[in-house]
């Protein structure tokens, strides 16, 4: 328990504990500056130890600052009451307890309160991490050595793991210096104080299992939301449980038909009347045009209406690109033969297999792949007839051929044109990539690798290709998440005989090196990728797509920059995000598969970071051949051993997934 010699005793609730500690510094922004921290050993003495010794008692609500209880709206704690609660923990484990304190580098205010609770979130070292900030309040350089002074000037502390007699303090302390420097790489404070900002947000989810993170993000970057959805969304009570994440309710009908942007310009000019507003938005597919809209109304931060309304429409989306030559356009079976008619009349025959999907669609829905043109008629009519009778009336269907190649998942945030962070996610095959496949089965995705296992050199292809294609519809700034495939890649998904037949990508025999190699873009969604998938981002390089899209909304692309800084070192795991799709319809009987799972496996457990089980006992399942997808549950996976290793846990986890299902009649 070798320290620099600088002791004293503290006290709280009657405990008293010799307290060993140090001052250090540790590199951010690259070694330009120095981060500052306070490296603390709290061991339990016994009453007769502290005769004829000073003691300075640290009881919750000494603190100068005036932080003496926990704020239930920032979540931040205080100083003291960590301290007291760290010296407890010593008694009830008698055994010493090492935290250490992270100090302002500078005198300013925190870009994001919590940045460094969700910095931490999976370093192995670390037990708890808390912030002692709530939004606004200022950082300070002291220059005094007392040690209650400069541990009351600390924005977040860390305890670190039980500390045990054949292990080394030093040493844990050595390898949480290396984790600052890398998780805390970023300049986390400003030197401007930063004024609360007021964000519209239409269409506030579902429920707070997938929007739990974007409310907390809000509350630590100061961000008052405004929701605006239908009357009776979960959000709208004031005595609710989740009402302290917003600040106010407006209940609008949000269906996307043509009267959807002036029903949304006129509740926001009615709230504006007295309440001003920085900005708007929503991560909504079908409503991002038409929030653009009505930004572009009043003078609210956005990007081009237009571009959104290239991005969220397939077939002009490949109309922008160079090889959209080969994919046309129907609406509906009848245009479809009168168009094939017309082919055979011009001996221009299809080449099968194709793609069809619907121009207007998300969670790929209704697409298929089809090998004859009895399969296409059938896949055009349900693919026309997904969105005919919904509010947007849309029936138009795209065909395109099939490109075979490794399909990724691609993560952009862009700034003034240019690339501030970029992760790619391999996204393994789905029933209908199977070369026994037929036009019954679907793209429904079944997981996700991140980071990627394609070539550096053909990650930078996807990234050059993308980057090109979202500037040209227009778009400077915001978060993108795109899917498509690259062709002639060196790289194909094969089943590893090495890790129970899970998939993954291994050489491909026929790559041929002459032909050059280029990406086929499927879509270009100008929102962040779904809730879990962006969690997982987060979680892997320390980059919340979430907390960028509401920086960007509110027009502060200071903030957005210093934040979309990853972890210096890169992705701290592997992480396989599982999507379990319905395999039959029925009703779920099983509580909740997910829970039963972990119980049932606590190794399994271990390796589960995030999940969410959608169907529980009681939902209905409309199975697989649905016109509505939609899955089971989510489950993230992670391994520290490498990417082998993730992919046989997540197949251990994917084959105990088990329920029970009552199916339909």
């Amino acid at each position: 328990m070798e320290m620099e010699q600088n002791s004293c005793i503290l006290e709280a609730n009657g405990r008293y504990v010799r307290c060993h500690y140090s001052h250090r510094t540790y590199n951010i922004n690259a070694g330009q500056q120095s981060g500052r921290a306070l490296n603390i050993v709290l061991a339990p003495l016994p009453d007769s130890a502290i005769v004829g010794r000073e003691i300075l008692p640290v009881e919750a609500g000494d603190d100068p600052n005036d932080r003496a209880e926990r704020n239930p709206a920032t979540e931040a704690t205080t100083i003291r009451r960590f301290l007291a609660e760290c010296i407890k923990l010593s008694f009830t484990r008698m055994a010493p307890v090492a935290i250490t304190l992270v100090l302002p580098s500078r005198n300013g205010f925190m870009a994001r309160t919590d940045v460094v609770q969700r910095r931490f979130e999976g370093c192995t070292l670390v037990e708890e991490a808390v912030t002692f900030l709530g939004f606004s309040q200022p950082c300070r350089v002291l220059s005094t050595s007392d040690f209650l002074d400069v541990a009351d000037s600390a924005h977040s502390g860390l305890r670190l793991r039980s500390v045990t007699p054949d292990y080394d303090i030093q040493v844990l302390f050595q390898h949480l210096e290396s984790e600052l420097e890398n998780r805390l790489s970023l300049e986390v404070i400003l030197s401007k104080k930063i004024s609360h900002k007021r964000l519209l947000w239409v269409e506030g989810r579902s429920n707070i299992h997938v929007c739990r993170r974007i409310l907390e993000a809000a509350k630590a970057l100061g961000i008052k939301l405004v929701i605006i959805d239908n009357p009776g969304h979960w959000l709208q009570d004031d005595q609710g449980p989740y009402s302290h994440f917003r600040e106010a309710f407006l209940p609008m009908n949000i269906a996307v038909d043509d009267g959807f942007v002036p029903r949304l310009v006129e509740t926001v000019r009615n709230y504006t009347q007295h309440t001003p507003v920085d900005g708007m938005m929503t991560i909504s597919d079908a409503r991002l045009p038409g929030v653009a809209k009505a930004c572009e109304t009043f003078g609210l931060p956005t990007s081009p209406s237009s571009a959104y309304i290239f991005a969220g429409d397939k077939y002009q989306t490949r109309a922008l690109e160079q090889d959209s030559a080969k994919s046309f356009r129907v609406y509906g079976v009848d245009d479809l033969k009168e168009n094939l008619e017309k082919q055979k009349r011009e001996a221009s025959m299809l080449k099968y297999p194709l793609i069809v999907k619907p121009c207007f669609g998300w969670g790929s829905e209704c697409v298929a792949k089809v090998f004859s043109e009895e399969e296409l008629v059938s896949a055009v009519n349900k693919a026309s007839a997904r969105h005919a009778k919904s509010p947007q009336r849309r029936s138009d269907v795209i065909i395109e051929p099939y490109v075979d190649g490794p399909e990724v998942d691609a993560n952009f945030a862009l700034l003034d044109g240019q690339v501030v962070f970029y992760e790619v996610a391999d996204d393994f095959p789905s029933l209908g990539d199977a070369e026994n496949s037929s036009a019954q089965d679907n793209f429904q995705e079944t997981a996700n690798l991140l980071p990627t296992g394609l070539p550096t050199e053909e990650v930078e292809v996807v990234r050059n290709f993308i980057l090109k294609s979202i500037l040209r519809m227009g778009f400077k700034h915001g978060i993108f998440h795109c899917e498509g495939r690259l062709r002639n890649s060196t790289m194909r998904y094969t089943r590893s005989a090495d890790v129970d037949g899970s998939w993954d990508l291994s050489p491909d025999a026929c790559h041929d090196p002459k032909k050059g190699q280029s990406f086929f873009l499927h879509e270009i969604n100008a929102r962040p990728a779904g809730y879990l998938e962006s969690v997982a981002t987060a979680l892997t390089y320390g980059v919340d797509y979430y907390a960028l899209q509401l920086l960007f909304s509110v027009g502060d692309m200071d903030r957005y920059r210093m934040l979309a800084q990853p972890f210096l070192e890169g992705p701290q795991w592997h992480l396989e995000l599982l999507l379990i799709p319905e395999d039959r319809a029925g009703t779920m009987n099983t509580p909740d598969a997910t829970l039963d799972l972990m119980h049932r496996h606590p190794n399994l457990k271990a390796a589960i970071i995030d999940y969410n089980t959608v169907i529980k006992a009681g939902d209905q399942c409309r199975g697989p051949s649905a016109s509505e997808l939609s899955y089971l549950a989510y489950i993230s996976v992670v391994s520290r051993a490498g990417r082998a290793d993730c992919l046989r846990l997540s197949e251990k986890v994917r084959r105990e997934f088990i329920y029970e299902l009552v199916e339909d009649e």
